[in-house]
């Protein structure tokens, strides 16, 4: 061998092999397990906790009973996957300890996202506190370990985005985070060669068009995540999602039914519900009662059956159909319950009196699925004469704004002020949404200082039924102005 070649074998494995050496060793084994994880594709027979000898095993168990848990919300599988995690915990495993703090930090955060969805909101947040405790104690042991970086930088984003009103208990639990940090952290995981690239790439395009509300990059990732791995179920389904918030509805519809039409052994049925909004937006009334009513005849849990009873309602309506209407609407009064979002935005509605104006519904959902030239003729189509409501004259005015944001005219802003103008002190999300993209709009013009002022506002409505993701997506906005 030459000098030269010497050398560089010698500089090869300097470089590479302490590299290596800081990820993950995943067998052929617990790398096939990880991927069906990912793919919601458990094994047919589940094998029991004492089978699991490899801590690599173990986290691609946990993770895909997780997973499984958070989308299919299945109670009858909760007290069972429960019962494994907390055995888990107190597992012993012969491996490093940076790897076993990187296991309990990982399976901490996995459930504590699980117990938020199944409604045990303390326990979500005790391990929530433990799992940041843990990363944040191995990040400072092994600076260099590249694996707790994924669950370090998405705890950094979950606490940089909380809202406002919980900052109390933050300072209290002695808990700080950086979204920025967190979103370099996980492209660094995404950009590697670990088996955990795919996840940090997930992570990264959900945080990019869910928290940072920056839809359309959000989505191209997923999309490049999908050439990668096109049969992929839950980049199928969480690309549909980023397709719909980026009101990309054709896309939506797509990934929807390549979806459908994979084997499901856990079947997602929440994408039922998510097809009932893709037709909904289209304007296909009949296709989205369809799909609704899927969801609620399957899905175990009780998160968006209101709103789905709701969505049926307004489709319904939107036919022309009144006396279905109505039935609906009674029907989702006593359905599901209050959590999400989207429910609690359906118990708000049905609690006015009288039916929703048809016209601006139209305008709404054909907005929301980027059919914007349809949705302009309808905007032309409505005269003052049929918005006797001080809200609906509101929602005219934020219609606007929103169809012509969403087209990138320059009255958006304009629009987006008359709206607040307008809806003075009431609890209508037409205001604290409409400053929030104010906000994004100075930002993007680099006017920092009108931006500020603007997301600030947003916070500062208090009783409206998207306020919660309203006060998270302004308080990432100022995290990254550099503001708090």
């Amino acid at each position: 061998m030459t000098f030269k070649a010497a050398a560089s074998a010698c500089l090869f494995l300097l470089l590479y092999l302490p590299l290596q050496g800081q990820d993950l060793a995943f067998d052929e084994n617990s790398l096939q397990a990880y991927w069906r994880a990912l793919n919601l594709d458990p094994p047919a027979e589940s094998r029991s906790l004492q089978d699991y000898s490899e801590l690599t095993e173990t986290y691609a168990a946990s993770l895909g009973e997780a997973v499984e848990l958070l989308v299919s919300e299945d109670h009858t599988k909760f007290s069972e996957y429960e019962e494994r995690f907390l055995k888990r915990l107190d597992r012993k495993l012969k491996s490093s300890p940076r790897d076993y703090q990187f296991l309990q930090a990982e399976m901490r955060l996995q459930w504590a996202f699980v117990y938020l969805k199944f409604g045990h909101e303390l326990d979500a947040a005790l391990h929530l506190r433990q799992a940041y405790q843990i990363a944040e104690a191995c990040r400072s042991q092994y600076p260099d370990y590249l694996p707790i970086r994924k669950t370090s930088g998405l705890l950094q984003i979950i606490v940089g985005s909380v809202p406002e009103k919980y900052n109390w208990v933050l300072s209290l639990l002695n808990m700080s985070g950086s979204v920025s940090g967190g979103m370099a952290d996980l492209k660094e995981i995404g950009d590697s060669g670990s088996p955990l690239a795919f996840e940090g790439k997930l992570l990264h395009a959900l945080v990019q068009g869910f928290i940072l509300a920056r839809s359309e990059e959000g989505l191209e990732e997923m999309q490049e995540i999908l050439r990668e791995h096109e049969n992929n179920r839950l980049a199928l389904f969480l690309c549909a999602s980023l397709a719909l918030k980026n009101s990309s509805n054709e896309v939506a519809l797509q990934r929807l039914h390549e979806l459908a039409t994979i084997n499901q052994r856990v079947p997602i049925f929440y994408a039922n519900y998510l097809s009932g909004e893709a037709y909904l937006h289209k304007a296909d009334y009949l296709s989205a009662i369809a799909a609704y009513r899927l969801f609620i005849d399957h899905q175990p849990g009780l998160n968006y059956i209101k709103d789905a009873h709701y969505k049926i309602g307004l489709c319904y309506w939107l036919l022309g159909n009144e006396d279905e209407a109505r039935d609906m609407f009674q029907q989702a009064r006593n359905k599901g319950k209050e959590v999400t979002e989207a429910d609690k935005s359906a118990s708000k509605n049905l609690a006015e009196k009288g039916l929703p104006n048809a016209k601006l519904l139209k305008v709404r959902y054909l907005t929301d699925g980027g059919y914007y030239q349809e949705a302009g003729e309808v905007l032309t189509s409505i005269k003052s004469s049929e918005l006797a409501a001080p809200k609906d004259r509101a929602e005219l005015i934020y219609r606007k704004a929103r169809l012509a944001h969403k087209m990138g005219r320059a009255d958006a802003t304009d629009l987006y002020l008359q709206t607040v103008r307008i809806s003075g002190g009431e609890t209508w999300y037409f205001a604290p949404n409409a400053c929030l993209q104010l906000g994004y709009i100075y930002q993007s013009q680099n006017k920092i200082k009108e931006a500020e002022e603007y997301f600030l506002r947003a916070l500062s409505y208090r009783r409206h039924e998207y306020k919660n993701s309203i006060d998270s997506k302004a308080r990432s906005a100022l995290a990254q102005l550099g503001r708090i």
